[in-house]
């Protein structure tokens, strides 16, 4: 991996996270669980399941992730966008069912954000390569 993300990144990271957690419907542990090591890994700072249902609600408050990502995208640096995308394709797999709501949500992340869609693809092979890594 490159450069950690700052502070504010690792935030936009964790508001990823969670919308993807919630497009289907709802938060499972499982998800809770994956979004504490990512947010810890990026971070540093531990996070409660309080804190990540509270992060859920104010992002259903505010009209979501995808108008948050979009203001901010100009602001953000390239590794932060991947890193953005990664944890959040990451926590759409953590329940082994890839709902139609969490790929069109993780579509607009990637619009949200100005990736190109070459690029997104490209981001999303080289997790697969990575994650099969993993598992053998």
């Amino acid at each position: 991996m490159a450069d950690q993300p700052t502070r504010q990144g690792a935030d936009y990271i964790l508001m990823a996270m969670v919308a993807m957690a919630a497009a289907d419907g709802r938060l499972d542990a499982k998800e809770i669980g994956l979004i504490q090591q990512i947010y810890k890994d990026q971070s540093g700072r531990s996070l409660t399941p309080e804190e990540i249902e509270a992060e859920a609600m104010a992002n259903a408050r505010d009209g979501g992730i995808v108008a948050r990502l979009s203001a901010a995208a100009g602001n953000l640096d390239k590794t932060t966008k991947e890193e953005i995308i990664r944890a959040s394709y990451l926590v759409l797999l953590a329940d082994d069912l890839i709902a139609g709501e969490e790929r069109k949500k993780l579509q607009d992340i990637a619009a949200a954000l100005r990736v190109p869609e070459i690029h997104f693809g490209a981001i999303l092979e080289d997790l697969a390569i990575w994650l099969a890594g993993q598992r053998s």
